[in-house]
């Protein structure tokens, strides 16, 4: 698997950059980071309690957020833009325990019809058990757009030195 280097990572952007997902900045978040292994994004996560619904289980929509935010990195980095979610529908399939140790969501693109591209997302327990899957539309933006209103990058900002992170 490939590391892949969060651009907006870096300590002036630290009053701005505040996605609840991916951002190292926000102290409730997520904190995310992910790779590339193929066709597929990856992203690792080990639960807090913080995050419970039920006892000991993993709130469902923590598990939503997590397989949404996979369909936005698969956007920027297959497809090389940004887009918004527009529709997203989640099948949770077996609880998600928070001391069941680290989550693994995989996401991947599977076809493009206009400007909605239609991606698969699974979220794993610590054993490796698939717990909840999604398929995702979301609504992709010329790149043009992306970068002068929602602040995309561009796939290179994606590659490089992770070290100076």
């Amino acid at each position: 698997m490939k590391k892949i280097r969060n651009p907006w990572k870096d300590p002036k952007n630290k009053g701005e950059y505040n996605c609840f997902a991916c951002s190292p900045y926000n102290d409730s978040g997520l904190q995310l980071e992910f790779w590339e292994d193929g066709e597929e994004i990856v992203t690792k996560w080990d639960p807090l309690r913080t995050y419970e619904g039920w006892i000991g289980v993993l709130h469902g929509g923590i598990q939503a957020t997590l397989l949404d935010e996979i369909g936005g990195w698969v956007t920027m980095l297959k497809l090389k833009t940004t887009g918004v979610t527009s529709d997203m529908q989640v099948k949770y399939l077996k609880p998600v325990t928070v001391a069941g140790g680290e989550i693994m969501v995989r996401g991947k693109l599977e076809s493009v019809e206009g400007r909605i591209a239609n991606i698969s997302a699974s979220l794993y327990n610590g054993s490796g058990v698939e717990c909840a899957r999604a398929n995702l539309a979301y609504f992709v933006f010329p790149e043009k757009i992306a970068k002068a209103r929602y602040h995309y990058p561009g796939i290179e900002a994606f590659y490089g030195d992770e070290d100076s992170q």
